[in-house]
């Protein structure tokens, strides 16, 4: 079987779904190397991609939610040969000559288009982005879900989804662990840092979505002396929020850290007193799984896709509610017992999930999209009456 995937979020640039696609960049040959991958590449990708002889690349200039490449994806790259072409990015190209697996992160460009996009960005991506993705929903030989909560609104809004639809997880990759010694994490920590305060920590794009507004209140509630508050955004401190904490009186206290090396994230989680995520929609949430990965206690908004995920293990608090939400984090804040609890109930939780398996039931994805049929990894989902 010869596979065309589509791994332009691989680039210089982190984010949720570059850390799926290079998941399985790593994985897929190995796994199956009696079939061959052509990997088309981001321009500022570190190249090769894979170093696999069962692998090849072929670079595309225009960016992956780019109009052009959606519309006109035969000017971009040949499908000549390839048996099924993997869209792992939401969207469905139009007039793929042959089978396709898409892997649908979330319906947010559908059901919350304000959420999803802002600004310019909007005004451009409205006028074929969520057709993209409906397209995809409808049309796509495979649609991979990676949520029991995104399978379900797919089939909501596509019924006829059900049957060609599988959930496929993702995972913490393995640099995600404890620290074999947690004092000598904390010392990286403080050198990263360049204080040795106990800390909450919030990794995300600064997104509508994610309402990280909602985590500076909150701490600046209830969140005692000496703890401190580290916000990773890969497009650093938004004005909103450096302002937000200056008015609430804690900006002394809020560190923003842009494009945090990944090695520095894990000693960030390995060390913090507890992962906020305080989102109001997501498709998974890598977060989430990687600091309980890690041992980092969770405080998540009570929405369906945490409670999946997290299962036991994180704190919940109805998503806005940020009084609660402050609530919790003074609780876990004064209480090491509930945070080593919380971070024994993480690591067991996290062991759940693997990027292996998730390689091998998307292999499984792929050819019952070259044949027609329904993967062996999957039951079809079942839509409500």
């Amino acid at each position: 079987m010869r596979v065309a995937i589509d791994a332009r979020y691989v680039r210089e640039k982190p984010s949720g779904i570059g850390t799926y696609v290079q998941a399985l960049v790593e994985r897929l040959p190995a796994t199956a190397p009696d079939d061959r991958f052509c990997f088309w590449a981001h321009p500022l990708a570190p190249r090769p991609l894979s170093r696999a002889s069962n692998t090849a690349e072929v670079v595309v200039r225009a960016g992956p939610n780019s109009p052009l490449p959606i519309w006109w994806p035969s000017r971009y790259a040949s499908f000549d040969g390839v048996d099924v072409f993997h869209s792992p990015h939401n969207v469905l190209p139009r007039g793929v000559p042959c089978p396709t697996v898409v892997t649908v992160h979330d319906v947010m460009a559908i059901e919350r288009p304000g959420l999803h996009l802002q600004g310019l960005e909007r005004l451009v991506k409205q006028r074929y982005y969520s057709a993209a993705v409906w397209r995809a929903i409808r049309q796509a030989s495979h649609v991979i879900a990676p949520s029991r909560a995104v399978a379900d609104r797919i089939t909501h809004l596509e019924r006829s989804a059900a049957r060609r639809l599988s959930v496929i997880y993702e995972a913490a990759d393995p640099v995600f662990c404890p620290a074999p010694d947690r004092s000598h994490a904390a010392q990286r920590s403080a050198t990263l840092l360049g204080f040795d305060h106990p800390f909450l920590l919030v990794v995300g794009a600064n997104s509508a979505t994610k309402r990280h507004a909602d985590a500076v209140a909150a701490f600046a509630a209830t969140v005692p002396e000496p703890w401190r508050l580290i916000l990773v955004q890969r497009q650093g401190a938004s004005r909103q929020l450096v302002r937000l904490a200056r008015e609430l009186g804690v900006a002394h206290r809020v560190l923003w850290l842009p494009r945090v090396r990944r090695s520095d994230i894990v000693t960030l989680m390995q060390s913090a007193g507890a992962l906020i995520q305080p989102s109001l929609y997501e498709g998974f949430g890598l977060p989430v799984i990687e600091a309980m990965a890690c041992g980092c206690p969770v405080v998540a908004s009570d929405i369906a896709v945490f409670r999946e995920i997290a299962g036991p293990a994180a704190a919940f608090v109805p998503p806005q509610d940020v009084p609660r939400l402050g609530k919790t984090l003074g609780e876990v804040v004064r209480s090491p017992d509930r945070r080593r609890e919380m971070a024994a109930a993480g690591l067991d939780q996290a062991q759940r999930f693997s990027w292996q398996r998730c390689a091998t039931d998307t292999l499984d994805a792929y050819r019952s999209a070259a044949a027609g049929t329904t993967p062996h990894a999957q039951r079809p989902v079942h839509v409500p009456a």
